[in-house]
């Protein structure tokens, strides 16, 4: 259920994404995550979110992406660690029911990678986050995958008992895949 709520937290890095003419493309998209909890590796994921996006990779540096994931659409595997993910001492979606990222900057870093920074807010927390991802053609549409680690307890994901980061780890990496309609540029 942890890894869940982490997840969430890295969906929102997905903002840095394809042209203003794109549309996302749900159905090939996703944002999941992964962290460790009693040394375990664990894998969840978001099933809703959208994504704004303005990105030409040939003109990263005009780039603008927001990202809004639904944290209560969170999948951690089961219903128990669902509903768990969504009590306030994890994402606390009754009262935060939404993660966002703003981008700040994208840069190339060259061979279809890039840079992106912006803010990641969780919980009404907004945090300064880097990432590196790639951008690249895909059967008419442009596809943009990376990953971001994040320590959960910089946004209070496991607060009382979940604190303890013997038992969930605090970093979580959450990793994309968007997916836009149509090519940068077109």
């Amino acid at each position: 259920m942890i890894r869940h709520i982490l997840s969430a937290t890295l969906l929102t890095a997905l903002s840095f994404s394809a042209s203003a003419a794109q549309t996302l493309v749900p159905q090939k998209s996703k944002v999941d995550f992964n962290f460790k909890q009693m040394g375990v590796s664990v894998d969840g994921g978001f099933k809703s979110f959208a994504a704004k996006v303005d990105f030409d990779p040939a003109k990263p540096e005009k780039a603008q992406a927001e990202i809004t994931v639904d944290l209560a659409s969170i999948d951690v595997g089961g219903s128990d660690g669902n509903t768990e993910a969504k009590k306030k001492a994890w994402f606390d979606v009754a009262s935060f029911p939404k993660a966002t990222f703003i981008s700040s900057s994208v840069k190339s870093l060259g061979n279809n990678k890039f840079e992106a920074k912006g803010k990641l807010t969780i919980k009404g927390i907004s945090r300064d986050v880097t990432t590196q991802l790639t951008a690249k053609p895909e059967a008419g549409n442009l596809v943009v995958e990376g990953n971001l680690p994040i320590l959960r307890l910089q946004y209070k994901l496991g607060d009382g008992m979940w604190a303890d980061t013997d038992t969930v780890a605090d970093q979580v990496t959450v990793k994309f895949k968007i997916t836009l309609a149509g090519l940068a540029g077109k």
